[in-house]
């Protein structure tokens, strides 16, 4: 019997309301695209629903709030070929999981989120003025977290590309197109 298709590695993004939250996971999700490592975020909403995005940029709402424990799985059936799932809107403890967390902090406030648990912390205000100065790239403080979670949660060296990045169908064809 073949192995089974893994879950996705869990990483909670935390901070205030406001706080750029949605533009890190933006910044992650490219520096993540650069490095080959396909990358999904789960975001539960105010009402409720949680709403999924793929690494291929397709998108599924569920009309309920899903645990945090049941995220991976859920992504796993979605699409088996991620390999991160950054989620927003979910507490520090949640259902008994301490998740590795990237928390984005402002105004001075230091992080809420247990030392256990803590991956890395972003100014948001820095990254805002670098996300308007550069836009969503894997550079500047966006890599620094794409490189601590790489290191500590997916256990690669930081900045490394997986084979992923340049191989298979998509390779290809992107190499085809820039010989034009």
């Amino acid at each position: 019997m073949p192995d089974p298709v893994p879950l996705a590695h869990l990483v909670r993004v935390a901070g205030a309301p406001g706080s750029g939250k949605s533009l890190l996971i933006t910044a992650l999700t490219e520096a993540f695209r650069a490095r080959g490592i396909r990358t999904a975020s789960a975001t539960r909403r105010p009402d409720g629903a949680t709403v999924f995005v793929m690494p291929n940029s397709g998108r599924a709402t569920l009309d309920r709030p899903l645990g945090l424990d049941e995220l991976p799985a859920l992504l796993r059936s979605l699409d088996p070929s991620a390999r991160l799932l950054l989620a927003e809107g979910y507490p520090a403890v949640a259902d008994g999981i301490l998740a590795p967390t990237v928390e984005v902090l402002m105004w001075g406030v230091g992080p809420a989120t247990p030392a256990a648990a803590l991956v890395s912390t972003v100014d948001g205000a820095a990254l805002l003025r670098q996300f308007q100065r550069t836009g969503p790239k894997d550079a500047g403080l966006a890599a620094e977290v794409a490189d601590a979670i790489q290191s500590r949660v997916l256990g690669q060296s930081p900045g490394t590309k997986t084979p992923e990045a340049g191989s298979g169908v998509a390779g290809a064809i992107r190499r085809w197109f820039r010989r034009g």
